[in-house]
């Protein structure tokens, strides 16, 4: 019985050390966190939330503001094919961006994408393109 119990202290404990995640709002480390890479010269990161499961299969949400260069923009566009995902500022999108939708972060209060901005769906994410700003909000989630 005492080595089932010690057993059990030992399971648990791995068990809390592999399943912690990360939760940060920490600006400069979130375009990190989420691309993986380092920031380009020619993007600023104006805020950001990032969270992240601690499974080894990556589950993460992020809201983030950045202000990229027009070049670095349709780049990425073109990388991840949003150009045939585009979309108009419609009532779904619009509740997504609701303080009560249901997501598994809170959406962050300074995360409000100006309505004259491009759309962007693609799956369960959503990039802001506000062509007059060059402002860039991007909320993309991956469960």
């Amino acid at each position: 019985m005492k080595k089932f119990k010690i057993i059990l202290k030992i399971f648990f404990l791995i068990t809390a050390l592999i399943s912690c995640g990360i939760e940060t709002e920490d600006k400069e480390q979130i375009f990190y966190l989420w691309t993986n890479g380092e920031l380009p010269k020619d993007v600023q990161t104006i805020n950001g939330k990032y969270w992240e499961s601690g499974h080894f299969t990556k589950e993460y949400e992020v809201y983030i503001h950045l202000k990229p260069s027009e070049k670095w923009w349709n780049e990425f566009k073109k990388v991840n094919e949003l150009e045939t995902h585009k979309s108009n500022f419609s009532e779904e999108i619009r509740l997504k961006l609701k303080p009560d939708y249901k997501r598994v972060i809170e959406i962050p209060k300074w995360f409000r994408p100006n309505k004259n901005s491009t759309v962007y769906q693609k799956t369960d994410s959503e990039f802001f393109w506000n062509e007059t700003t060059r402002d860039l909000f991007i909320h993309e989630i991956q469960l």
